[in-house]
C-alpha cells in the first residue's frame, strides 16, 4: 500500500460533481465524467483514483491529481 492510500481520509473522497465544482479551472464536470467513463483505458482505475461503490462513483482526489499531473500532451 502506498503512502497516499494510507493517509487517505474521507475529506479526500469527492463525487465527480464536487470535484468539478471545487476545481473548475482544471476540469469541467463533463470532462471529469469522460475520464471516469474511460478509466479502464486511461489508467485511473489501475491506480485506484476512481472508486465504484454500489452504483455510485467517487474520486480519490490525491490519486486523481497525481495521475493528472503525470499526463503528457
Amino acid at each position: 500500500m502506498s503512502t497516499t492510500e494510507q493517509s487517505t481520509t474521507l475529506n479526500d473522497i469527492y463525487t465527480p460533481a464536487m470535484f468539478a465544482k471545487e476545481h473548475p479551472q482544471i476540469l469541467t464536470e463533463p470532462q471529469v465524467n469522460w475520464l471516469i467513463k474511460t478509466r479502464h483505458k486511461n489508467g485511473l482505475s489501475e491506480i485506484g483514483a476512481v472508486l465504484k461503490i454500489s452504483r455510485k462513483i467517487y474520486i480519490n482526489k490525491p490519486l486523481f491529481l497525481d495521475w493528472l499531473l503525470k499526463q503528457k500532451v
